[in-house]
């Protein structure tokens, strides 16, 4: 089970009655022989603060930050569930040093896009979601045999925590965007494809919508996009304006992500807007399993 499917999991078993068997569930089916993420020791704490389990929160923090090494942005501090471990004196010190760490990341954070050269006849560039980055994109797509397509990946220059990385809703994602394609100027790209998966499709959306950037598909798994929320006509006017062809694939479970596919679903029908969608019973918040197959036709249909 991926990391993703696990938390994903773990989240659907949170109810009216508490965080316990959550964190039961997720202890039970970590692998200790991988090397877990800050995102999964933040779940840890979080859900044995909630469930009154208060040494092991503390444990698990203490592992994070002073034996693993993690660090992360202040504001998961401020989280509601850890108040009731906010006073213990191991809660104050590693909230210390995450702060410091971040703050000397914070001075080298930069946008990486993996593009060094022309390889292939077309152009497919993949942005993460939050939490994520180009190596968790990477475990997705890099299997993938795309004839003619040159796979490449772009990581925010917004630092989220250890190795990981975001694209806030207001960020300069559209810029990161821009920027880091003045490298391909001048390349003769048959076809430019833009893959995100969660945050990273409003940042696509964004930069359309912004004149930053252009492209001939875009590719939207489990998308986080609330710019729709507020300028949904203009972001579907805008993809209708540059002649994008667009697909859009979310899980029936997404409770977060399938209300604004469904929005956009309800605009572009108003704008006769013709696009591709697909929404995967059983699915959450994740890539399809039939990642490979499904970008593959909707690439050369």
């Amino acid at each position: 089970m991926t990391e993703i499917k696990l938390l994903d999991a773990t989240l659907e078993l949170i109810d009216d009655n508490g965080t316990t068997n959550a964190y039961d569930y997720l202890v039970s089916n970590l692998n200790s022989d991988d090397e877990w993420s800050g995102q999964v020791y933040n779940f840890l704490y979080c859900l044995a603060a909630t469930s009154d389990k208060i040494e092991e929160a503390i444990n698990w923090l203490n592992e994070a930050i002073m034996v693993k090494g993690l660090w992360y942005r202040p504001e998961v501090f401020e989280d509601d569930d850890l108040d009731v471990i906010r006073d213990h004196s191991d809660f104050i010190s590693c909230v210390e040093i995450s702060t410091n760490r971040y703050e000397e990341e914070l001075q080298n954070a930069e946008t990486v896009f993996s593009w060094n050269k022309k390889t292939d006849d077309n152009l497919l560039v993949v942005l993460h979601g939050n939490q994520q980055n180009n190596e968790i994109s990477r475990k997705f797509w890099s299997e993938l045999s795309i004839p003619s397509y040159q796979i490449e990946y772009l990581q925010s220059s917004e630092i989220d925590s250890y190795q990981l990385y975001r694209w806030s809703d207001d960020g300069d994602g559209p810029v990161q965007l821009a920027s880091a394609f003045e490298k391909v100027q001048g390349e003769e790209y048959g076809k430019t494809v833009l893959a995100g998966f969660s945050a990273g499709c409003n940042t696509i959306l964004r930069a359309i919508i912004s004149d930053e950037f252009k492209c001939d598909k875009i590719i939207l798994f489990s998308p986080w996009m609330p710019i729709i929320e507020s300028v949904c006509d203009d972001v579907i006017k805008a993809i209708k304006a540059n002649g994008i062809d667009l697909i859009l694939v979310c899980g029936e479970q997404d409770e977060d992500c399938m209300p604004q596919c469904r929005l956009f679903e309800e605009r572009a029908i108003e704008l006769s807007f013709e696009y591709r969608r697909s929404y995967i019973e059983g699915m959450s918040h994740e890539y399809p399993e039939e990642l490979a197959a499904m970008v593959r036709q909707y690439l050369y249909s």
